[in-house]
C-alpha cells in the first residue's frame, strides 16, 4: 500500500513546489529536503512543498483529501493535526523516497495516510467476440424520378387546360 507522508517544516520556507507550479514550468530553488528527511534521495517531481497560507481559506486536510485521495479518508486526529499547521508543509508519497524517512530537526512528521490504489487483481472472463463481417451496403438500382417541382408544374398545366376546356364549352 502506498502512503502519503505529511511533514511540517520547521525552517522558514516560502517556496512553492506543487503539481500546479510544475505545470506552469516553475523551477524553484528547493531547500535540501532529502537531507531534512534523512533520505539518500528524494524525487522532487513527486512531492509538494508550500506554505499552508497558499491554500487561502481551505483546510490542509481538505486539500489532501482532494489532491491525493486517501484510501479511507483522513482520521479525525490526523485531520486536527493537519488543520492546526501553519508555516510550510511537505507532502511526500512513498514512491518519491529512497527509503524510510528519519526526519531531522528541520521536519516533523505530522501524519502518514494510506492512499487509494487501483485494484488490478480481478480476473475477467474472456470476451467471445468475433470480428464483425464486412458487408457492402445493399443499394437498389437508381430509378428515374420526376423532381417534385416538375410534377407540380405538370399538374398546374393540366388543371389550367381542364379549366380552359370547361370554360370553352360553355
Amino acid at each position: 500500500m502506498t502512503h502519503l507522508h505529511i511533514f511540517a517544516l520547521n525552517e522558514a520556507t516560502t517556496v512553492s513546489h506543487t503539481n500546479l507550479t510544475r505545470r506552469k514550468g516553475e523551477v524553484p530553488d528547493l531547500p535540501p529536503l532529502a537531507e531534512w528527511l534523512g533520505l539518500d534521495a528524494l524525487d522532487t517531481d513527486r512531492i509538494e512543498v508550500f506554505p499552508v497560507d497558499d491554500l487561502g481559506g481551505m483546510a490542509l486536510s481538505d486539500y489532501v483529501q482532494l489532491a491525493f485521495t486517501p484510501d479511507a479518508g483522513i482520521a479525525s486526529d490526523a485531520q486536527r493535526r493537519l488543520d492546526a499547521l501553519d508555516g510550510a508543509v511537505l507532502l511526500v508519497p512513498d514512491d518519491a523516497m529512497s527509503g524510510t524517512p528519519a526526519p531531522r530537526p528541520q521536519a516533523t512528521e505530522i501524519a502518514t495516510i494510506p492512499l487509494a490504489q487501483a485494484d488490478n487483481t480481478a480476473s475477467l472472463p474472456k470476451a467471445d467476440v468475433a470480428p464483425a463481417p464486412i458487408s457492402t451496403p445493399h443499394t437498389e438500382p437508381a430509378r428515374e424520378t420526376v423532381p417534385p417541382i416538375a410534377l407540380y408544374m405538370l399538374l398546374g398545366i393540366a388543371a389550367f387546360a381542364a379549366l380552359a376546356v370547361l370554360i370553352g364549352w360553355n
